[in-house]
């Protein structure tokens, strides 16, 4: 639970930790470069998008359901971002983009150019995907392994080629390290299975019962991440939408992401009621004793920072802002320390 300054501290119009922004004034292009060879992905803190490829809807009317990020995948680079969730649909030989029946009008081979072009600039750091099957492939279409083993040919230098479930950075600096989340043949990467996983993304109905669900869920795997003992490499999605509910009173993902009234950075937070309660315990609270929505992303950054803790795995975010980014990427400084100590 916060401490009530903390609380309401929380209850402030804006939070960085949220940003709707297509631009982030935050760059940390090679914040992996120092960190010592030997450190596994597992003790890695590692900031991370979910849907990183979401960007589009069919129309202005449905993008608040599709839409999951607003930076592109460079700029999501650029800001310090190491972890992206990428969705493929089978499109012949090729891979499309996809968020659900939506085609984010990108290809597989754009995302590759663009990751390229970001690790050649800063060949220290490393990219972790995830690369799962969205949506009905199109008919006549080759299998998915058949579809990844063309872009991985033509990339050859550009995925690490898998000698553990857990390397080292010195194994794949310069290199995309695939979490591999379809059936194959063969091993490209890391399973996608391997990791302990948090995505309980089904956030129903536009209630502050539902909302505090999905933060109890993302900060008990915060809490098991910090106390693990580095060896298991965690991932803790923040996302979640309202599901099946009707379209009117969807919980979207900015909302879930910041608790706000609207999706812009400077709209507020949304209240819940305006007399004291006991109940929700982490959410903001105003002066008179008026309770707010209370967004993972703001949450998390408040819950991470305010406990001192020390390693909080991969996070995947929508809609992740400069403090959320900088917070998790701060708590790799530990491993600077440690390597100081040691020489």
């Amino acid at each position: 639970m916060m401490e009530n300054e903390e609380r309401e501290s929380l209850a402030g119009q804006t939070h960085s930790g949220y940003s709707y922004e297509t631009t982030s004034d935050y760059s940390n292009p090679n914040w992996m470069s120092s960190i010592p060879e030997a450190t596994k992905i597992s003790e890695l803190s590692i900031p991370g998008t979910h849907g990183s490829i979401a960007l589009h809807g069919i129309t202005v009317f449905d993008e608040d359901v599709t839409r999951n990020q607003r930076m592109s995948i460079a700029r999501q680079l650029q800001a310090g971002i190491r972890y992206l969730d990428i969705r493929a649909r089978r499109t012949g030989s090729s891979f499309a983009m996809h968020h659900d029946a939506v085609y984010q009008k990108l290809m597989f081979g754009d995302v590759l150019h663009q990751i390229q072009a970001f690790l050649i600039a800063n060949p220290r750091e490393t990219v972790l995907m995830r690369l799962k099957e969205e949506h009905t492939a199109e008919s006549s279409s080759l299998t998915f392994e058949h579809i990844f083993t063309q872009y991985k040919n033509q990339y050859p230098s550009l995925f690490w080629v898998p000698s553990s479930q857990n390397p080292t950075l010195d194994n794949v600096r310069g290199k995309i390290v695939l979490l591999q989340d379809f059936p194959a043949s063969q091993t490209f990467g890391i399973q996608y299975s391997s990791l302990n996983i948090q995505d309980q993304y089904d956030v129903k109905g536009f209630t502050p019962d539902a909302m505090y669900g999905k933060w109890t869920a993302v900060k008990t795997h915060l809490i098991a991440t910090n106390n693990s003992n580095r060896s298991q490499i965690y991932l803790n999605y923040l996302s979640g939408t309202g599901g099946g509910e009707a379209f009117t009173k969807r919980t979207y993902p900015w909302f879930v992401a910041s608790g706000y009234r609207s999706r812009s950075d400077d709209s507020g937070k949304a209240i819940i009621q305006e007399h004291r309660t006991d109940k929700w315990p982490d959410f903001p609270r105003g002066d008179p004793g008026q309770i707010f929505y209370g967004g993972t992303n703001i949450l998390a950054t408040h819950f991470i920072r305010n406990n001192h803790y020390q390693h909080v795995g991969i996070i995947a975010a929508d809609f992740p802002g400069k403090e959320l980014i900088d917070c998790v990427i701060s708590l790799n400084d530990r491993l600077l320390m440690k390597n100081n100590s040691e020489q």
